[in-house]
């Protein structure tokens, strides 16, 4: 979302912005290339992350509270000239999305038609995607792929050609020049990213097995562990964490600002990752990546430097073995995401 604010920010165009508190938002990560800004509207922020139940009732529990907070910013207000712009495929994209049908306005979906065809898988995010697609009055697609999964939605659809992950990374990858993490690592390393929730959440055995897998195949370099809350979670419950910090073959580390976060696998030898945001970001970057997965939304690199394993051990061994026949050029992109969509909402008179 933050090249489509940038965006409007440059044009002038009034907007509010409204945090769910899903996750917590650093905006001061942001501030150079935002500028200052802090959300209008902000809720209570979701910190107990232990479990599927939790989330459910905080996910309930915003869901009411939103709705009612936001009657007297939705309700009285004049419906033609309100877009309500949701990205992606998370909980609160769709807590919005509902609100926004609920008070009549119109509702503009981004990085929309991305499609796994498979409910368990991401799970929630493909459900919620799928419900938001069929609220939405505009639907910005990042491919022909995406317009094409969007057949049977009423809602205009418009060709970005790319993700707005696009225009973010070409800003952070132009304009990190200070001292990063990834500058004091090993020469070689690479970075194993394994924090989603139908694996350490729901899939613990066969997770536990996959994860040693990867650490067992690899002996010549290094591994950087993200330990996101749900990685941490997983290896306590698995009863490895102990092992996993005395081992000097594996360097934990929490989880990065985006800008050192792609420093960090922009330097690495290559990615294992169950995260679809990373198969964008190693896709742009012609990054060998393992994506650690059955299903993905995604098509960004996929039979080029991204291979999905299925959770096949052969796979991920032959991957980690001959990772560098995966190399690519960069990505060179073409006309900014962002800036497609805001001319489109300008020209609808937003």
């Amino acid at each position: 979302m933050a090249p489509v604010i940038r965006e409007l920010k440059k044009r002038k165009v009034a907007f509010k912005l409204i945090t769910s508190g899903q996750t917590e938002i650093l905006f001061d990560e942001f501030t150079d290339y935002l500028g200052l800004i802090k959300p209008d509207i902000s809720f209570e922020y979701k910190r107990n992350k232990s479990s599927a139940v939790h989330f459910a009732l905080w996910a309930v529990k915003i869901f009411f509270v939103a709705l009612l907070s936001l009657r007297q910013e939705f309700g009285k207000q004049n419906k033609k000239g309100i877009y309500v712009i949701v990205h992606g495929d998370t909980v609160s994209s769709l807590l919005g999305a509902l609100i926004a049908r609920i008070y009549g306005l119109k509702i503009v979906h981004i990085e929309s038609g991305l499609r796994s065809y498979n409910f368990l898988e991401p799970f929630p995010e493909e459900l919620s995607r799928y419900i938001i697609s069929r609220l939405a009055d505009i639907n910005f697609c990042p491919n022909t792929w995406c317009i094409d999964n969007l057949k049977k939605v009423k809602g205009v659809k418009v060709n970005t050609f790319q993700n707005t992950l696009i225009d973010i990374f070409n800003f952070v990858t132009k304009n990190t020049k200070k001292v990063t993490f990834a500058d004091n690592l090993p020469k070689k390393y690479f970075v194993l990213v394994f924090h989603r929730q139908e694996h350490v959440m729901f899939g613990r055995q066969e997770a536990y097995d996959i994860f040693r897998t990867i650490l067992r195949n690899e002996k010549r370099f290094p591994c950087v562990l993200i330990m996101h809350k749900l990685t941490s979670d997983f290896l306590r419950a698995s009863g490895i964490n102990n092992k996993i910090l005395r081992d000097k073959n594996i360097i934990p580390v929490s989880r990065l600002p985006h800008r050192q976060f792609m420093k960090l696998i922009e330097k690495s030898q290559y990615v294992v990752t169950d995260g679809g945001s990373n198969q964008e970001e190693t896709y742009y970057l012609g990054k060998p990546c393992l994506l650690i997965r059955k299903h993905t939304e995604r098509i960004e690199g996929l039979g080029e430097n991204v291979v999905l394993s299925r959770m096949n051990k052969r796979v991920i061994k032959q991957f980690q073995k001959n990772y560098r026949q995966y190399r690519r050029e960069r990505v060179q992109t073409g006309a900014s995401p962002a800036k497609i969509i805001v001319d489109y909402l300008i020209k609808q008179k937003l």
